[in-house]
């Protein structure tokens, strides 16, 4: 009975020895990995150049917004136009807000003044600027750009406003400054060596044609 003791007593401390020199392996905790941030979308996608810009949404918008009102002097008189019916007014305000938002449009960056390979709009005329010539001076000017943009705007909102208040004659006033900000504009970036030759002496004397008669300022 003595030797089975002192043989499981053997036994047991050699168990003990051996679970004593066995080294317990500790992992060291992974980090998280952070994934990697997508990259930011683009938000928006030019398309179109300042120059079809220009020929698809601001110049039509433009040009009827001129139509829809004006004075006119003929051998019978004088004639006003306006907008009359809901419709008319209705169909004048659409071109105020396609204008409004084409200017939005037109200092966008990264828009080009003429598409890549296009030429200028009337490229060849004296005083106006080549596509190269022209983009370079937008480049170096943009801010002047911008500045005309957001004049033509406020015309734009002017215009707006006395659309929704059916007033001829703020539209008027409106569409005047529209014209004297498009023409400083293509002034500027369009065709800024243009040589305008003096009227004659005699210009609007003419005994064939009606001399000029004076507007009055209401009908």
């Amino acid at each position: 009975m003595r030797s089975a003791s002192i043989l499981a007593c053997s036994l047991f401390a050699a168990l003990l020895g051996v679970s004593g020199c066995q080294k317990t392996e500790v992992t060291a905790p992974v980090p998280a990995l952070t994934p990697t941030p997508a990259p930011p979308a683009v938000p928006f996608q030019i398309k179109a150049s300042i120059q079809e810009l220009m020929d698809a949404v601001i110049d039509p918008a433009a040009d009827a917004l001129w139509d829809s009102v004006s004075i006119t002097v003929t051998l019978k008189g004088t004639v006003f136009h306006q907008p009359h019916t809901d419709e008319e007014w209705q169909e004048a305000r659409r071109h105020a807000i396609s204008l409004i938002e084409g200017t939005n449009l037109l200092v966008m960056d990264g828009r080009r003044l003429v598409a890549p390979g296009s030429p200028v709009l009337d490229q060849g005329t004296s005083g106006v600027l080549s596509a190269e010539e022209g983009q370079k001076l937008f480049d170096s000017k943009h801010a002047t750009f911008v500045e005309f943009a957001r004049a033509l705007r406020d015309a734009g909102e002017q215009m707006l406003t006395s659309i929704d208040k059916k007033d001829s004659t703020g539209m008027m006033n409106a569409g005047a400054a529209m014209d004297g900000i498009c023409e400083s504009c293509h002034l500027t970036f369009w065709y800024p060596n243009q040589v305008i030759p003096p009227l004659p002496p005699d210009f609007g004397l003419s005994k064939s044609a009606p001399k000029p008669k004076r507007i009055p300022l209401s009908p």
